[in-house]
C-alpha cells in the first residue's frame, strides 16, 4: 500500500512538473513576443516623432539608437536627460511610447548584436 501511494504521488509530482514548465514555456514565448512589438512600436514612434527634430535640417542633433551604449540610454531615460537638458517632451509621448522608443533604442545601441545606424532600415 505505501509503494501504490509513493508511485501515486510521483506521478502527481510528474504531472504537475510537465504542467508547469509548459506554463513557463508559454510565459517565455508571450514575453519576447511582448518585447518584439514594444521594438517594433518604438521604431515607428523614432521615427514618426522623434525625427521630425533630430534629422537633418531639423532643430536638434542628428540621433540614431547607434550613439550610444545601452547603459547610456538607460540613464538618459531614467535621469529624463531630454527634459533636463533639451525640450520638454512630455506632452510629445505618452509614457508607453517613452518606454518603447526606450526599448528600440537599447535593442539597437552601440553594444547591442544587432546596432543601427541613422538612416538604416
Amino acid at each position: 500500500m505505501e509503494k501504490l501511494i509513493k508511485k501515486s504521488v510521483k506521478s502527481k509530482l510528474k504531472c504537475i512538473l510537465k504542467y508547469f514548465s509548459g506554463f513557463l514555456l508559454l510565459l517565455f514565448i508571450i514575453t519576447i513576443a511582448y518585447s518584439r512589438q514594444n521594438n517594433v512600436e518604438g521604431k515607428f514612434i523614432f521615427e514618426s516623432k522623434c525625427l521630425q527634430c533630430h534629422k537633418n535640417g531639423g532643430e536638434a542633433n542628428i540621433i540614431a539608437p547607434s550613439i550610444n551604449a545601452s547603459r547610456q540610454w538607460n540613464r538618459f531615460f531614467k535621469k529624463n536627460k531630454h527634459n533636463r537638458r533639451y525640450k520638454d517632451i512630455s506632452s510629445l509621448f505618452s509614457s508607453v511610447e517613452l518606454d518603447n522608443v526606450k526599448s528600440y533604442l537599447i535593442e539597437h545601441a552601440a553594444d547591442s548584436p544587432k546596432p543601427q545606424a541613422f538612416g538604416l532600415k
